[in-house]
């Protein structure tokens, strides 16, 4: 063998080797369970971990299109009565809808309260695109979802899962970096 020969097959060996390690490696560490995760994540909230499943009901008796599917929803769920922070909630989610430009049709609101008691009669002029849902109807969906906050955000993907919440007093530029996320990587909705 010469040594041209000798140094053509060291410098494809080292070509092989510098290919084939990172994918060694990497299979390596998807395969053995290894306790490499990464650090951080990118969520605001808090994901629910399975998600919950949600009836396919319909919200609003005068709209049977009015479900949790097909689109993303942000819901606002309420005691007996919707107190300061729950209006608060109930704003700043009008908001991000709002801020959503031309996306805004993929994002529903939805009001989902204990009681009548938790009902305004400004919901319908302030809120002019929110599902405010009879508390007989959301009496299945908060069993469901079990405790919660009063004023706490839910997000309901397109399948009518629960999959993440976000407490009372979340920043509305926190909730809408992840719906911009979902957005981005979703398909459906």
């Amino acid at each position: 063998m010469s040594e041209a020969q000798r140094k053509g097959r060291q410098t494809l060996l080292f070509i092989t080797f510098l290919f084939a390690f990172p994918i060694v490696v990497s299979m390596y560490m998807y395969f053995t369970n290894s306790s490499w995760t990464p650090g951080t994540s990118t969520e605001h909230g808090e994901l629910i971990t399975p998600p919950l499943a949600l009836p396919d009901t319909q919200l609003l008796a005068q709209d049977p299109e009015a479900r949790f599917r097909k689109a993303w929803a942000l819901v606002v769920l309420a005691d007996d009565i919707c107190d300061e922070v729950c209006l608060q909630t109930l704003e700043n989610i009008r908001q991000i809808r709002l801020s959503m430009g031309p996306k805004m049709t993929r994002l529903n609101t939805v009001y989902l309260p204990a009681a009548n008691t938790a009902l305004r009669s400004e919901f319908s002029t302030e809120h002019p695109k929110l599902f405010v849902v009879d508390p007989q109807v959301s009496e299945e969906i908060r069993a469901i979802i079990g405790d919660y906050s009063n004023g706490e955000v839910f997000m309901i993907d397109p399948l009518g899962n629960a999959m993440m919440r976000y407490a009372p007093g979340t920043s509305m530029g926190d909730i809408r970096k992840d719906i911009y996320h979902l957005f981005k990587l979703s398909g459906i909705g």
